[in-house]
């Protein structure tokens, strides 16, 4: 039983700050607008973003603790004081909190002491991608990031993409920005040419860009510019 009466939001922010791009359920603005605590992964996002809906409050007047993959877990258990105290907003760098993000931490601490987690209407880059590369939608997996070690990595690509000939099954994953144009090239190299290969980049950004070929047109097609842009990698070998 939930004891607590105060709750945990996750709050999605979206890569572009264009309005005419992305448009945030007013409920989610509403809960955003009425909260003066958050625990973030990269403060100068959440003040943009936070200047981007009109946030009523002022930054002086606000709590704000940093989360992030080099947080200590005893810091992040000190976050737990906020929580008891208040509503508090959790916020990653881009997209859904919580999801290839630090702040799951968070989450599994607020879950552990009865606090109410609730998850707020927002963009997320994986089904938006996911959506609009043609490939499976009914069964699919997200692997987070590759290894770092290339040896591992084209097993790992070797992995997905014979699971997903076995199991129909459509394989997602990321990678950091500035390292996109060596996974691609990793992927052309390594992938089998009938293998689909979905390139989605700086969704909802101007310059968004989603497309879907085998990897064999992928070779014969001018590279997408992927440089320092956020992107997620969808492969799919199956026969839907």
């Amino acid at each position: 039983m939930n004891t607590n009466k105060h709750k945990l939001y996750l709050i999605p922010t979206p890569i572009s700050k264009r309005k005419k791009n992305v448009a945030l359920p007013e409920h989610t603005l509403e809960i955003v607008k009425s909260l003066n605590c958050f625990i973030v992964e990269k403060p100068q996002t959440t003040q943009s973003f936070l200047q981007w809906i009109k946030h009523p409050t002022p930054p002086y007047k606000m709590t704000m603790r940093v989360l992030n993959k080099k947080t200590p877990d005893q810091e992040v258990y000190s976050f737990l004081k906020f929580l008891k105290e208040q509503d508090v907003g959790l916020m990653s760098e881009a997209g859904a909190p919580g999801v290839a993000d630090p702040g799951a931490k968070l989450v599994k601490l607020a879950h552990d002491n009865d606090i109410e987690v609730v998850p707020l209407v927002g963009p997320s880059s994986i089904l938006m991608a996911l959506m609009a590369s043609g490939m499976n939608g009914q069964s699919f997996t997200f692997h987070g990031y590759l290894s770092l070690n290339e040896s591992k990595r084209v097993q790992e690509i070797s992995e997905l993409e014979q699971e997903s000939a076995k199991k129909n099954r459509t394989q997602i994953f990321m990678e950091t920005p500035h390292r996109n144009e060596q996974l691609f090239q990793l992927l052309l190299n390594k992938l089998r040419p009938s293998t689909r290969l979905c390139i989605a980049s700086n969704i909802t950004q101007k310059d968004e860009f989603i497309q879907t070929k085998t990897v064999h047109h992928w070779k014969q097609t001018e590279e997408p510019d992927l440089h320092k842009k956020p992107c997620l990698f969808l492969i799919y070998s199956g026969n839907g």
